[in-house]
């Protein structure tokens, strides 16, 4: 039996408070940035790339999957951007999950809280909140997509304060 695996990344700090700034556009911050890159590299020197990394639109989430994409030697150009990652719900996420391909065996969702924290706890996680650069990654114990829900599943967690990264 093969193993599907879901690599759940919440996007790293943004800038806050920016009233002339629509939430969509808001940036990542200088630390931020840094806590993105040292916990993809970390990510990196434990996992292969997945074969498909998809993004939330917004600025911050599309920043933080370039960084994963460069640091995991994954082709930049062939990030998918997908607009129902931006504040749709858990169940829309999870609902495609579910009808992925077979021949995709691993993927990496960038997106936004609370949406994703819903997602890793609705498949098991039972955690309070991924942190920002955080990484909630579920291995399943099944061939099909279809079947992750009831599947018996692995859990690792990765943050920056894993190593003592600045917030």
């Amino acid at each position: 039996m093969q193993t599907k695996t879901l690599h759940i990344v919440r996007h790293g700090k943004a800038l806050q408070g920016a009233y002339s700034i629509e939430d969509f556009d808001r940036p990542l911050t200088e630390g931020g940035i840094v806590n993105s890159i040292a916990v993809a590299r970390r990510f990196a020197a434990q996992h292969v790339a997945p074969d498909l990394i998809t993004t939330s639109h917004a600025a911050r989430a599309m920043h933080t999957a370039h960084i994963f994409a460069r640091e995991t030697n994954y082709s930049q150009d062939c990030l998918h951007v997908d607009e129902n990652l931006y504040f749709q719900g858990y169940k829309v996420i999870y609902s495609a999950l579910t009808e992925l391909p077979e021949s995709i065996d691993s993927i990496m969702i960038v997106g936004h809280n609370p949406d994703l924290t819903n997602l890793a706890n609705k498949l098991g996680a039972r955690i309070n909140q991924i942190s920002t650069s955080g990484v909630v990654t579920i291995c399943f114990d099944t061939d099909y997509w279809s079947k992750i829900d009831t599947a018996s599943k692995n859990f690792s967690f990765l943050d920056k304060k894993d190593d003592g990264d600045k917030q």
